[in-house]
């Protein structure tokens, strides 16, 4: 663990410095995390169900633009994680590994009394696992189905100011990281982090006295606006893995068949103020896959008549938040139409979570990455789209 820790130390070091031009702090915490309890969780880890983390960071200095001025002038970082999953202890012949994430951070200080303040920080980036899951040598690992995940992190800190440079701050948040259905089996881990950081300024806060509410001087234009896209991903499936666990180890899949999953919709919505936009949307979706959800489910239910169709679709209703370029959204809707068996039928709910650039130049075409799931935490596929306002 000390040499892990080490070598995530220098790296970030390393990064801090590359990336230091106009930062505003650097910090160092280390983190208590403990699991959520699940039934693989408890079949896996037979010890203590907690681990720990080091983080190391830089914040860059606020912007004075309009779109920070929205949300009070929240503050942008980015931070590296080194977490010793490789020291839990396993059932016999299976174990995790250690994980080396690398994310970007936005905090925003809410409250604050004297010297001491009080905030929430959000946290999105990507993880690579040390330890995944493997038929034959490491079969109950069934919560990363390969190296890379997804991580998100959410939570709320209490900062106590020590000096004009020197700060510490404690902070409570909830952790998960999956891989998104890149990889099956996909349990994902959940966890309560406790952690406790050292913040050091090596630049002052920017935020200019008086500055301009964007308001007064660029009025915002309400209007219904209409907009087409595409995009698509990749998707495994679960019940392949599950119809392999029928098997001996050594006649399972080596790994598992990303199958494509995508689709069109159109969305239309009302931007009633400029952080935010309320609309529906319609789509379209295809998966490519329904001869092995077929097989599977002969395999796990036995011969039957179900109906398959590589066809969905649906509609739902989108919130969107406004930042410079960008937009995060979140939507959620329901199947009109959807036949693909039985397990892998997850209800008539869906839901995603999605980021949208829309470039300066090209004011009225957007790119976008979403996760879309159902059961509010069973990942579907992370997808990629490209679309235009109409």
């Amino acid at each position: 663990m000390r040499k892990a820790i080490l070598r995530s130390a220098v790296l970030m070091a390393l990064l801090s410095a590359s990336t230091a031009a106009g930062a505003q702090e650097v910090y160092v915490s280390v983190a208590e995390n403990v699991f959520t309890k699940t039934k693989r969780m408890e079949r896996l880890v037979q010890g203590p169900m907690q681990f720990q983390a080091f983080d190391i960071g830089v914040y860059w200095k606020t912007s004075d633009t309009e779109a920070a001025g929205l949300y009070g002038f929240p503050r942008i970082g980015l931070g590296f994680s080194y977490a010793n999953l490789g020291s839990l202890e396993c059932i016999p012949g299976s174990r995790l590994g250690d994980s080396f994430t690398l994310y970007a951070r936005l905090d925003r200080e809410l409250l604050q009394w004297g010297i001491f303040s009080a905030g929430y920080d959000i946290e999105f980036g990507g993880a690579f696992m040390t330890r995944w899951y493997n038929r034959l040598t490491n079969p109950d690992n069934r919560l990363y189905g390969g190296p890379y995940a997804n991580h998100a992190k959410f939570g709320a800190f209490t900062r106590l100011q020590i000096s004009r440079t020197l700060a510490l701050r404690a902070e409570v948040n909830f952790r998960h990281n999956s891989t998104g259905r890149l990889f099956v089996p996909n349990g994902g881990l959940n966890s309560v982090s406790y952690s406790l950081g050292a913040y050091y300024a090596v630049g002052d806060k920017t935020i200019k006295p008086g500055a301009r509410r964007p308001e007064e001087d660029d009025p915002l234009d309400r209007r219904f606006r209409v907009a087409v896209y595409a995009g698509g991903g990749i998707h495994c499936c679960m019940a392949e893995f599950d119809a392999d666990l029928l098997l001996p180890a050594e006649q399972r899949q080596e790994a598992y068949t990303p199958w494509f999953k995508g689709g069109i919709g159109a969305e239309i919505d009302w931007r009633y103020s400029r952080r935010t936009s309320t609309g529906a949307q319609i789509e379209l979706q295809y998966l490519s896959n329904m001869d092995a959800l077929r097989r599977s489910d002969t395999a796990l239910y036995g011969p039957g008549d179900r109906k398959y169709s590589p066809v969905a679709a649906g509609i739902g209703l989108i919130q969107d938040l406004y930042f410079g370029s960008f937009t995060v959204g979140v939507g959620c809707g329901a199947y009109l139409y959807k036949k693909v068996g039985i397990h892998e039928d997850n209800g008539p709910l869906f839901q995603k979570v999605d980021i949208r650039y829309y470039p300066p130049a090209f004011k009225r075409i957007f790119a976008g990455m979403a996760i879309r799931a159902h059961k509010f935490g069973k990942a579907d596929y992370v997808e990629f789209s490209l679309g235009t306002i109409l």
